[in-house]
């Protein structure tokens, strides 16, 4: 229930964020376009860490092995940190080489290298909350991965974009979904501490 009301929500989430894009024209259209592309690349990656621990955290978890559980997650989070700190920085200097390799337009590279530096600030903290979110299903508690599913969108994102579209006109829509994801690691490190604290007291 959780995935299925998430993917419903990021349907709803882009429909949103297109309409708005298009509002600035085709250009601000095809490079928003152009940076959501390259920002799903790290962005999968991480997913598929997410859910790649899920079995073993769970199977750790059922056996009562808290210890090895707790090293899984932190292992993946030790890798995946410094993997899109790595990608975050390297889309932030090259934002315009890289929009350049798809459309060399200047006012789609122009629009596409502040989307792209936008939608990129979101991955660290998407990372964690990710994460979170592969624990929470792993060891049962679809409560939790319930609530930070409707928080990502409904209550975080879509409010954000009409606020930061209101505030910075055109290039404010790109930094949505990264407000979003901060408040989202926030809760999901102090979510993680208390599993870890309660894993600890068994």
């Amino acid at each position: 229930i959780p995935a299925s009301i998430q993917n419903l929500l990021n349907v709803t989430g882009s429909t949103i964020l297109n309409n708005f894009t298009a509002g600035y024209g085709a250009a601000a259209v095809a490079a928003m376009g152009i940076g959501q592309k390259l920002h799903s690349i790290p962005m999968q990656m991480v997913l598929g860490f997410s859910q790649g621990i899920m079995p073993l955290v769970s199977y750790n978890y059922a056996s009562g092995n808290r210890r090895r559980m707790k090293r899984a997650v932190t292992f993946t989070m030790g890798v995946i940190v410094p993997v899109v700190t790595a990608v975050t920085v390297f889309y932030w200097i090259f934002a315009p080489e890289l929009i350049g390799l798809f459309m060399k337009e200047p006012q789609i590279v122009t629009f596409g290298q502040q989307f792209l530096r936008g939608l990129c600030l979101s991955l660290l903290f998407l990372s964690t909350d990710f994460v979170a979110v592969g624990v929470f299903q792993a060891l049962g508690r679809g409560r939790n991965a319930l609530i930070f599913a409707v928080m990502r969108k409904l209550l975080l994102e879509i409010p954000l974009l009409f606020v930061l579209n209101w505030l910075v006109p055109v290039y404010g829509i790109a930094y949505a979904q990264a407000g979003a994801e901060l408040v989202l690691a926030c809760a999901a490190v102090v979510m993680l501490r208390r599993i870890f604290r309660e894993s600890s007291d068994q």
